[in-house]
């Protein structure tokens, strides 16, 4: 009898236990899911740096006040080089075969497609007629990531358009802070320029994980 009982009882603890251990593996899963990296930055953290660099830009209130033409040439510098990065991003999302890469083309397609919007509005504003088309060097890159594949599209993306093409985007941002004499092109490129960094680091850190081995 003594025996049939804890039979039962060993039964009736595992019932018990299988569903609290059904549970706690899914808790396992939310977590290592929630906790997923882009370079070094937690997922979510750089999420909530990319909606907080979008909602800057959107904030900031276009002006009719005619363009110097050096102001001027500063907005084209600025819609050269995003345009650049949306283009090259939105085949990365296509065709990248890491998930930090994709997440950071992503981002980049956001941010770009936010300071792309923001650029029309001033230059509609100011009469302004801005490019509507890739210069040669950008086609060039673009034909160049169709032919690539696999981790050597990855490489080519991620030092291209997320290093070299964000260290370019940073020399130009500081350069309209500290010489653009218009007020709402100065302060496109203050709101743009924190989350152009923040994009230049992670890819950095995802360029370094790719190498690595580490990029999945």
């Amino acid at each position: 009898m003594r025996t049939l009982w804890s039979a039962v009882g060993l039964v009736a603890a595992c019932m018990m236990t299988t569903p609290l251990m059904a549970q706690q593996g899914q808790q396992g899963r939310e977590t290592r899911s929630g906790s997923a990296m882009v370079g070094k930055l937690n997922k979510a953290d750089f999420d909530n740096q990319n909606k907080q660099g979008a909602a800057a830009v959107a904030a900031i209130a276009p002006s009719k006040n005619a363009l110097s033409q050096a102001d001027n040439n500063l907005m084209m510098e600025v819609a050269k080089g995003g345009m650049m990065q949306l283009e090259l991003s939105r085949i990365a999302m296509q065709k990248a075969t890491s998930d930090q890469v994709r997440q950071l083309a992503q981002a980049e397609v956001d941010e770009q497609t936010g300071l792309s919007n923001k650029l029309k509005e001033i230059a509609s504003a100011k009469g302004v007629t801005l490019p509507t088309s890739v210069d040669p060097q950008t086609q060039e890159m673009l034909t160049k990531m169709q032919s690539l594949t696999g981790e050597e599209f990855d490489q080519y993306y991620v030092t291209e358009s997320g290093v070299n093409g964000h260290q370019k985007l940073d020399q130009v941002m500081s350069k309209v802070e500290s010489t653009a004499t218009d007020a709402s092109l100065k302060g496109v490129a203050s709101a743009a320029h924190p989350l152009v960094r923040t994009h230049l680091q992670v890819a950095q850190d995802v360029q370094g994980n790719i190498k690595g081995g580490s990029a999945k």
